[in-house]
């Protein structure tokens, strides 16, 4: 069943655990703003890499990762990126980073298997692609004692690495497990690994998410949980919201509904954009509520709503709905509104536009086809 996301870390906060457990990482510095974009340039020196710092994917295809040559080329492209929208996230700072060429990019990850209940690594020959979409991927099961240098010595044979560069790359990949082992990770991957000209291997890139159930025993994690205005909108008004990566917004009451719901998703083919419980004996001001925050997540073009009326009223959450519909600028909504009163809500609903299901599977399917 889906869960609660960990905690996701910016790409430099990322390469900052990288250098603590000794992994290459390119020379690089942070500019939090326009002013301080000289400055870094100087010490990480030319040419180097501009990229946003956002937790949205996606930033090299909407120009958050851009090579420049010059100190005047560097601010023209730090101030360009500073204004762009890439997944909804505005970036707050940039990491200023020193090119380097390459001549191979490779993956690695040690990531949580749900399926086979233990952690894997995850290795291929090709870099820069999703995961999913690797050809000839090596993947080698975790024990619970950490990977063994003999695992790790199958591993690069199994990706074709030998010689001079299985000596660096082995020494990458068992600091890559001590990491997640050692930080509990649910995920640390670098992609893409690149194979320099001069034949060292660097990390290019980072992606960490934390275990948040684990972070009472890293109080040091405590200021690099990057916070979401959204969650913090959330928290305020009484919600259990999570923001994720898909379209598809969630909202129900009861979290075990909602989880559920999310699964319904995955089984769909779709993505959810958020996991939104409204908690029990939900009033008319909290439905409202509720729909007004995922109509500013981004990200999210269509909203699943799933009710089950017990201590929560239904006509409330249908005439919660139906004000917000009526104000305009509202997602599609597909719902399913069943318990006590249920014949009243669905009545105040004919006329609008929301979209009724008997059940929550059907409403589930309509979302994800009308993609």
């Amino acid at each position: 069943m889906a869960g609660r996301p960990g905690v996701r870390l910016f790409e430099y906060q990322g390469k900052e655990l990288f250098r603590k457990y000794g992994i290459p990482v390119p020379a690089s510095a942070v500019a939090r703003n326009l002013k301080e974009v000289d400055a870094v340039v100087e010490v990480v020196g030319l040419p180097a890499v501009v990229k946003a710092q956002v937790l949205a994917g996606g930033r090299g295809k909407a120009g958050g990762v851009v090579m420049v040559s010059t100190k005047e080329e560097a601010r023209k492209e730090a101030a360009r990126i500073m204004e762009l929208r890439i997944g909804g996230e505005k970036p707050g700072a940039l990491l200023i980073e020193k090119a380097s060429p390459r001549r191979e990019e490779m993956y690695l990850s040690v990531t949580l298997d749900r399926g086979r209940r233990s952690f894997v690594v995850i290795g291929a020959r090709v870099g820069g692609v999703d995961v999913e979409s690797m050809q000839g991927k090596v993947i080698e099961p975790v024990p619970l004692e950490g990977l063994s240098p003999a695992a790790a010595k199958s591993v690069a044979f199994r990706m074709n690495i030998w010689g001079p560069m299985e000596e660096k790359f082995i020494p990458i990949l068992m600091a890559l497990e001590k990491l997640s082992r050692e930080e509990e990770c649910e995920l640390a991957e670098i992609n893409p690994l690149a194979v320099a000209e001069d034949g060292s291997i660097v990390a290019l890139d980072s992606k960490i998410i934390l275990d948040d159930n684990a972070l009472f025993r890293h109080p040091e994690f405590s200021q690099l949980a990057p916070e979401d205005p959204l969650e913090g909108e959330a928290a305020k008004e009484g919600f259990a919201f999570v923001r994720l990566e898909g379209d598809l917004a969630v909202v129900g009451n009861g979290a075990g509904l909602v989880l559920s719901t999310l699964d319904l998703v995955a089984d769909a083919g779709g993505k959810p954009a958020c996991f939104l419980d409204l908690g029990g004996g939900s009033q008319r001001e909290r439905v409202e509520a509720a729909l007004r925050l995922v109509k500013k997540l981004p990200n999210a073009k269509r909203v699943v709503v799933n009710i089950f009326g017990g201590i929560t009223r239904t006509t409330d959450v249908a005439a919660g709905l139906k004000n917000v519909v009526g104000e305009g600028g509202m997602q599609p909504v597909y719902a399913r509104i069943s318990g006590a009163e249920e014949a009243q809500a669905r009545k105040l609903l004919e006329g609008t536009s929301v979209k009724l299901y008997p059940t929550a599977p059907e409403a589930v399917r309509a979302a994800v086809g009308a993609a």
